[in-house]
């Protein structure tokens, strides 16, 4: 009997390919159990961060409404998310999206300060999965669009970028607010020549850092004024934004100066433009501080 295509098993949105980095190397150079163990641990890392059964109830029922599925192979992460479900009912696509994009960016920074690099695509296109088959050209795409990309980066394809910047609900945005400004950003010149679209997620690591007060700190908070109160939160997020950029350079400079003088030590040198430019976006005149340079 032939199978019947459904709506369950065919969907059309967002799919992401994630892949770690150096992966093969590590698996080449193991020489001992512990070399296994921490790859291994690695690699679990990346899947939790990216939501790979996770144990949060919240995040379970959040993608359980938007249909968000997470499949696993070895050292790589596959993202789907549809373009319609009963989230999008409430928030819409254009939100649904950004949103995830924002999320694969905050994943991507939790990697780096762990001194885990990814790299990977991101497609907007239809996907058909039935029990252990999955075919989707949106897949086969962020596939290889992870490879063209090639630096620690997420791309994005001209199909995902353009459905983003013609949707209409990008409309209720002014131009300071608009995600899509926020979220992604072009970088010409690659080590292949190429140009691509790429997730900006060092931008939006450092906005999003909401810094708390704990102990001594939170007993002075409480006791001072609310001008006084105002500074030290200031103090607090501005203290927590430069010691994430700091850990976010020193991963740069460790993993470059494991691998200096190979052929991959480029793209640990376009991080560190990458690094810098943002940083000095960020921290303006006190940025210098924060920069890196490489050997």
């Amino acid at each position: 009997m032939t199978n019947k295509i459904t709506r369950r098993n065919l969907k059309n949105g967002l799919f992401a390919f994630i892949d770690l980095l150096g992966f093969s190397a590590r698996v080449e150079s193991l020489e001992t159990e512990e070399d296994l163990l921490t790859l291994d641990a690695d690699v679990v890392f990346v899947q939790n961060q990216f939501e790979l059964k996770s144990q949060d109830k919240f995040t379970q029922q959040s993608n359980r409404i938007k249909g968000k599925s997470v499949l696993a192979f070895s050292d790589c992460v596959v993202v789907s998310v549809p373009q319609n479900s009963g989230l999008t009912e409430f928030q819409g696509t254009f939100d649904v999206l950004m949103s995830e994009l924002d999320d694969f960016a905050l994943s991507q920074g939790e990697c780096v300060l762990k001194g885990i690099f990814l790299r990977g695509g991101v497609d907007f296109g239809f996907w058909y999965r039935r029990k252990d088959s999955l075919i989707s050209p949106a897949l086969v795409r962020a596939y290889n669009l992870e490879h063209d990309a090639c630096v620690p980066m997420i791309a994005v394809t001209p199909t995902l970028r353009l459905y983003l910047s013609k949707h209409q609900h990008r409309q209720f945005y002014s131009k300071d607010m608009d995600p899509f400004n926020n979220v992604l950003k072009k970088y010409s010149k690659l080590p292949n020549g190429k140009t691509q679209w790429f997730i900006n997620y060092l931008r939006l690591c450092l906005e999003a850092i909401h810094p708390s007060l704990t102990g001594e700190e939170a007993e002075k908070y409480r006791a001072e004024t609310p001008d006084v109160q105002d500074r030290l939160r200031t103090e607090a997020w501005q203290k927590a934004c430069s010691n994430w950029a700091k850990q976010h350079g020193e991963a740069i400079l460790k993993a470059h100066a494991e691998v200096e003088g190979s052929p991959v030590a480029c793209k640990y040198e376009w991080l560190a433009k990458y690094h810098n430019a943002e940083v000095k976006r960020f921290f303006g005149k006190e940025a210098k501080s924060l920069q890196i340079k490489l050997n």
